[in-house]
């Protein structure tokens, strides 16, 4: 098994909002990146089972400091399984899809995915999804548009990597409480070497303010 050290994550958002969907426009959070020679198309990632990832995560602005640990423990053709660990504790399974999209995370459901991914992966692509989001205490509706807008180096605390910036826009609806729909907006790179998208800046927009997220891949070991 070989080993790099790296920096990032997947998917996040913010765990206070509670509310889903309809598509808005795309916001871009700059990124401490140069532009790559050329604009590749990338197929879909491949995992392996031993594949294992350590990212950092922050809410607000304090630093970040949330560790999650997620290692795959299977793979079919349709799907594969992780096991994912915060901070150490007891670990619980999470699934993607075979378009490196999350379709569970213990507990909670998407469905049908999350859809932040979407393969072949060139730049200039773009979607609209719509999933909904179920979890022991209720479900959550969530329209969003998705864009590719570059392929650049982008340097992160152990490394560069060649990867696609992507940005995303929606609102969530919570179906407990009446509440109303929250705006939301994220970029976040995925580098087809690490297999996952490996950094993200999220931002909700709750009741006049804003809440925030981060998550940076800080290490890497594929299963050769």
């Amino acid at each position: 098994m070989r080993t790099i050290v790296v920096s990032t994550h997947l998917s996040t958002y913010s765990r206070r909002a509670c509310c889903a969907a309809m598509v808005l426009g795309c916001l871009t959070i700059p990124a401490k990146a140069q532009e790559s020679a050329g604009s590749p198309t990338a197929a879909a990632p491949v995992y392996k089972v031993g594949d294992t990832w350590i990212f950092l995560r922050g809410n607000g602005e304090a630093p970040p400091g949330e560790k999650l640990v997620q290692t795959v423990v299977s793979v079919t053709d349709d799907r594969t399984t992780f096991s994912d660990s915060i901070n150490g504790g007891t670990p619980y399974e999470a699934d993607c899809d075979n378009q490196g999209s999350s379709t569970r995370k213990g507990t909670s459901t998407y469905e049908p995915n999350i859809g932040w991914l979407r393969f072949p992966m060139t730049v200039g692509k773009s979607w609209d999804a719509r999933y909904l989001l179920r979890y022991p205490g209720g479900s959550i509706d969530v329209i969003q548009h998705v864009e590719v807008v570059a392929f650049e180096r982008v340097q992160v605390p152990a490394g560069s990597f060649d990867a696609y910036r992507l940005v995303v826009s929606g609102l969530r609806k919570s179906h407990v409480g009446g509440g109303r729909a929250l705006h939301f907006s994220a970029t976040y790179w995925y580098a087809p070497s690490v297999k996952l998208i490996f950094k993200t800046e999220y931002k909700s927009y709750p009741y006049g303010g804003i809440d925030t997220s981060t998550s940076e891949l800080v290490a890497i070991s594929l299963a050769p």
